[in-house]
């Protein structure tokens, strides 16, 4: 595996952050280079390793490592489909390799911790161009991974492949002989949302709810009556309540949706201006990433639509506005956020949002003068038995003695 910038400019190594006191970072933005077509796809659940693909190359991302190419996966385009999912610890991501013989690519599993590649998936023997499957989605586990396979005929199927049981099951569809494609799929696996083509060859958003027998039964999404058909569903929460997926022109202003089984459809409005679609949402569904255009929206099911630059400010981060953000995926606690991002002069750059704060350079410094002493002694002493998370050196959540040995341990001047 190579580690290496996305390119030699000057841009690769910039990233951009505003200091709070004690050193605290409130955030950054990594601008990974200038290289068109470039995407960051998806990020571990604390932001810090990221995936994506440029029209070259498959790789993924961490501030240490920077950029570390996955050689031997195939990005998609070119008759390779899907794109890489990353497991919530990080340790493992999905992309496409080329398998069997005559070669062909197959949705494949990268061990990030060793670098090495691990099990294929999704192949019925046939293929359509140089693909015999794609991955499009993957549960927070790794446990399974969704995607497209193709079957005789240039025939496309959607599969979910359980990689604990080597089972693996085909999305059908009540348009008989129709294509269909799993887009992501819930973390125990009984939710799968999607498109299923209709006899005109339409995308029609589909959820797939797994049975007692281990099936997959097919739910085609309308607007209340069945010519009001509903766009492909793109991603469902990890607890399998909510799929989300892309707005239609033709109603509701062209406002994404989210879908449940309680509750049917539901536009997601009042909307920005648009069509707008859903590329990530959190755990439980009470928190998505929201495209209009090229505006990126984090929607919350308790205030609607925030502008990112908004978001980043409430977590003490100006986002710099010389850039528009198009935001793929997000951390589950949305703090970390990426995509692709195009500067007011032409330059394109995937990008990494982080809004976590860093740990101060000196925690023990309460009263920030530079140096651990008495004053910062008697604030720990003051807030004894609390749970005040800033006095708070152990973090196990009360202030006490294991607090009082790390204040004393760092007594003096900070480094």
């Amino acid at each position: 595996m190579s580690r290496t910038p996305l390119s030699s400019s000057l841009l690769v190594s910039a990233a951009l952050a505003t200091s709070l006191p004690s050193a605290v970072h409130a955030g950054e933005v990594y601008f990974l280079g200038p290289v068109p077509y470039s995407y960051v796809v998806d990020v571990s659940d604390d932001g810090a390793i990221a995936v994506g693909y440029d029209q070259g190359r498959v790789w993924f991302w961490t501030k240490d490592s920077w950029v570390v190419f996955v050689e031997g996966a195939l990005p998609p385009g070119n008759g390779v489909g899907g794109h890489p999912s990353i497991t919530a610890d990080g340790r493992q991501m999905t992309c496409s390799t080329l398998q069997g013989k005559p070669q062909k690519s197959e949705a494949t599993i990268f061990d990030i911790e060793n670098l090495t590649f691990l099990e294929s998936m999704g192949s019925l023997g046939f293929n359509c161009d140089i693909e015999r499957s794609g991955p499009w989605g993957m549960s927070r586990d790794g446990r399974y991974v969704c995607g497209l396979n193709w079957d005789t005929g240039c025939d496309a199927r959607g599969f979910v492949h359980d990689r604990q049981t080597g089972a693996e099951r085909r999305m059908l569809s009540s348009y008989f002989y129709k294509p269909t494609r799993a887009n992501d799929v819930s973390d125990d696996g009984s939710v799968i949302a999607g498109w299923a083509d209709d006899y005109v060859g339409w995308r029609q958003g589909s959820v797939w709810r797994r049975d007692a027998q281990g099936n997959y039964v097919q739910t085609l999404l309308y607007r209340g009556v069945p010519t009001a058909k509903v766009s492909e569903a793109s991603v469902v929460s990890g607890n399998g309540q909510w799929v989300f997926g892309r707005g239609r022109d033709s109603f509701d202003g062209g406002a994404p949706y989210r879908w449940s089984v309680a509750t049917g459809y539901r536009a997601m409005i009042p909307a920005p201006p648009g069509v707008g679609g859903v590329p990530d949402c959190n755990a439980d569904g009470t928190m998505a990433l929201a495209l209009f255009g090229g505006s990126t929206y984090v929607w919350f099911i308790d205030r609607g639509y925030i502008p990112l630059s908004q978001w980043a400010a409430e977590n003490d981060f100006d986002l710099p506005s010389n850039w528009t953000y198009y935001s793929l995926t997000m951390s589950d606690d949305g703090l970390t956020i990426g995509g692709s991002a195009l500067r007011d002069d032409g330059v394109p750059s995937p990008f990494v949002l982080d809004l976590r704060p860093s740990a101060p350079s000196c925690p023990a410094d309460f009263d920030d003068d530079g140096s651990v002493g008495a004053a910062d002694l008697a604030l720990l002493l003051a807030a004894w038995d609390s749970t005040d998370r800033n006095i708070d050196l152990d973090g196990d959540g009360i202030i006490g003695a294991a607090d009082l040995s790390l204040l004393l341990a760092a007594w003096g001047a900070c480094p």
